[in-house]
């Protein structure tokens, strides 16, 4: 999935925590925020034009990799 920027504004104070959260757990900025923010609660956690929700099953599969069947 290509990836688009965004600019957020944030006070010096919750910039640092935001960079020493991504520090501590080994991380860029950008994937810690993708990281909370998936891991946030949503009230309507469909996506605006997708007509089912295969996301996070989709996230989770491109992250482990190609499955080893055994025999």
């Amino acid at each position: 999935m290509a990836k688009s920027r965004i600019n957020l504004s944030l006070d010096p104070d919750t910039k640092e925590r935001l960079k020493m959260y991504a520090w501590e757990n080994h991380a860029s900025v950008s994937k810690a925020v993708t990281d909370l923010v998936w891991a946030a609660k949503v009230k309507n956690s469909q996506v605006r034009g997708q007509t089912s929700l295969d996301i996070r099953e989709k996230r989770n599969r491109e992250k482990e990799g190609p499955q080893r069947h055994s025999s």
